[in-house]
Parts: structure tokens; C-alpha cells; sequence
């Protein structure tokens, strides 16, 4: 473990300290560093309990590395109930996981025009019916600005159909259409659909106290029985962002151990003609513990010679490793499930 200060001439001053784990956060993280993943779940397991957010995620991370996607379910089933918040979405494992070079994991993006109308809803109904069954589609209502009864009636009954069928579903701008709606129903004269599609995006992000809220004054609005809220997996909800240009980052995947540390090599060498070091490692399952203190070694030189170094894309069990080892003190962190 590294601790960081400023000399008195400026410089920086590193020391290592003792690299016993402080939390049961910071020892699964070195157990799954160590190569005793059964380990490190049984004491992430234990900690559920306790609220940290962090626990939840390297379980994500480490069933989804285990291609173990019914307990990435319950988890997820979980993690709703519990944060009353989307949690990860489930993906197939990617070559870090088998050491071969499968195609990525499959998906599907919508884009929905600024009116949701019948012919929106068609373009929803065709591009979710035409992705395959295990592919995450991707929804972006960002530019919507206006919905028609029609619409709003169609919208809701797809949804319904995709949640029922556990269809797995990112949404972007959805907060747009949530607004948008809610000021319909603040209309002296608001339409049933309207708040029948409410209803089903509140079901769709997960969010129960806001579906039964709605519920209620929707039976007392229109006098009649509510839909009733489904324990199903919310849909994840991301940022809807240009895609970004290719950068000169530096890929790395699999798993880094001394047993084979070309990785590291490849680091020392992509840090020497570069000037700011940006090492991607989104397709990296494990940084071995034994591995660590050259990692640190590699920062340490770069840091020496006046180089930026940032690290993302991690999972959250390297995260947690990084940050019990003190590289977070070394290199710009940015894992993959921000803090």
C-alpha cells in the first residue's frame, strides 16, 4: 500500500506502508486478486447488509466474469429492492473472460423522434421484436417533445410487453419524458394513457414508491383499479452521449499475473513514447496481487518523468484493489461503475 506528500522542495514523496486489508470491502479485493474468488463472494456476501454500494458491484463484476447471469438476476432484483435504483445491466462475458476473441456482446439502439406518436411506437415495437432475445437494446428518448394519446397508449403497452418478457433495456433521457408527462397530467383535462405510460416507465426504471404514489392518484383520478407493480429487473439508465472518437489509449485484456507479464511490458513500453498515459483495461477480468507492486513500479517511473496517467474502464474488483494498494494516489482512477 502506497501513501503519498509533498517533500519540501517540491517533489513528491511515496512510501509503502503495510498492505493489510483496513474493511472486508479491501480483503475480498485482495482474496479476489489472490486467485480465491469463492472467497472473496462469501465476504462480499456478508456485507450486502451493511449498504455500501461498492459490495454490490464487484458482485456484479464478479458473476458476470463467472458467466453466472441467474445470480447477476437476483442480484439486480436485490439491488432494486434495496437502493430503489436501476442496477447493472447483465452482459455476456467478453474475451477477457475466455481468453479467445469472441464479437462483442450484441445489442440494439432506438432513437425515438420529438413526436411520440403511432409511427414512434411502431419503430419501438419493430426495433425491440428485431434485436436478438439476450441482446441489451437501448432506448433514447431524449428528443422527445411531444406525445399523442395514440403514442402514449402504444409506448406503454410495449414496454409492458418487454418487461414481461425480461427483455433487458438501457434508457436514455428518460427524465425528459417523465417531465413531459407529469406536466400532462397537471392538465385540467389529462388522459388516462398518459398516466398509464408514467406508470410503465416508473416500473420500467424500477422505481416503486413513485409507481404506488402515481398509482393511487391515478385510481382516485379516473376511478378505477391501477395496474399492480412487477418485480422484474429495471432497465439501466445511461447517458445518452455522442460516441466517442478513438483515442490513443493503450488495451489491455485478460488477466495480468507474474506468470505472464506481458501486459506490463506493454505498458512500459506505451508509457515511454507517450506523454500522457491513458491504459484502457475495460477487457482485463484480474490484476493479480502478485502483480501489484510492478504495476506500481511502471506508475511510479511515468510519474517521475512529469507523465499524466489515468486508468479506466475497470471492473470493481480491480477498482477496490487499486484503491487498497494506494494507485488511486498514483493515476487518475475511472472504473467502470462510477463512484
Amino acid at each position: 500500500m502506497l501513501t503519498m506528500g509533498r517533500a519540501g522542495g517540491g517533489g513528491i514523496v511515496v512510501e509503502e506502508t503495510s498492505g493489510a486489508p483496513q474493511s472486508p470491502i479491501d480483503e475480498a479485493a485482495i482474496l479476489y486478486a489472490s486467485a480465491q474468488p469463492e472467497m472473496a463472494e462469501r465476504m462480499l456476501q456478508d456485507v450486502l447488509g451493511g449498504g455500501d454500494r461498492r459490495a454490490w458491484y464487484m458482485l456484479f463484476d464478479l458473476y458476470a466474469l463467472q458467466n453466472r447471469e441467474k445470480d447477476f438476476d437476483q442480484l439486480a432484483l436485490d439491488y432494486a429492492r434495496r437502493f430503489e435504483s436501476s442496477p447493472p445491466v447483465w452482459q455476456k462475458p467478453t474475451a477477457a473472460d475466455t481468453g479467445a476473441n469472441p464479437p462483442p456482446p450484441q445489442s440494439s439502439q432506438l432513437e425515438l423522434p420529438r413526436l411520440l406518436d403511432k409511427t414512434a411506437a411502431a419503430m419501438l415495437h419493430e426495433g425491440i421484436g428485431a434485436a436478438a432475445r439476450n441482446a441489451v437494446v437501448r432506448i433514447d428518448f431524449s428528443r422527445i417533445e411531444m406525445v399523442d394519446e395514440s403514442g402514449a397508449e402504444e409506448c406503454a403497452r410495449i414496454l409492458g410487453a418487454a418487461r414481461k418478457t425480461r427483455r433487458k433495456l438501457q434508457v436514455s433521457g428518460v427524465d425528459r419524458l417523465i417531465a413531459l408527462l407529469q406536466d400532462l397530467l397537471r392538465a385540467t383535462h389529462s388522459r388516462a394513457v398518459h398516466w398509464l405510460l408514467l406508470l410503465e416507465l416508473y416500473q420500467t426504471l424500477g422505481q416503486q414508491e413513485r409507481f404506488e404514489d402515481l398509482a393511487v392518484d391515478y385510481a382516485v383520478r379516473f376511478e378505477v383499479s391501477p395496474p399492480s407493480w412487477s418485480e422484474v429487473q429495471a432497465a439501466e439508465v445511461v447517458h445518452a452521449e455522442p460516441a466517442a472518437p478513438a483515442d490513443d489509449a493503450l488495451r489491455l485484456s485478460g488477466e495480468i499475473t507474474p506468470a505472464d507479464d506481458s501486459a506490463l511490458q506493454q505498458l512500459s513500453a506505451y508509457a515511454a513514447n507517450h506523454d500522457e498515459v491513458l491504459v484502457d483495461l475495460s477487457e482485463v477480468a484480474r490484476v493479480d496481487y502478485g502483480s501489484v507492486s510492478q504495476f506500481i513500479s511502471v506508475l511510479m517511473q511515468c510519474l517521475g518523468s512529469g507523465k499524466s496517467i489515468v486508468v479506466r474502464g475497470h471492473n470493481a474488483l480491480i477498482h477496490e484493489l487499486f484503491r487498497v494498494m494506494g494507485i488511486d494516489q498514483l493515476a487518475q482512477l475511472l472504473p467502470r461503475h462510477p463512484d
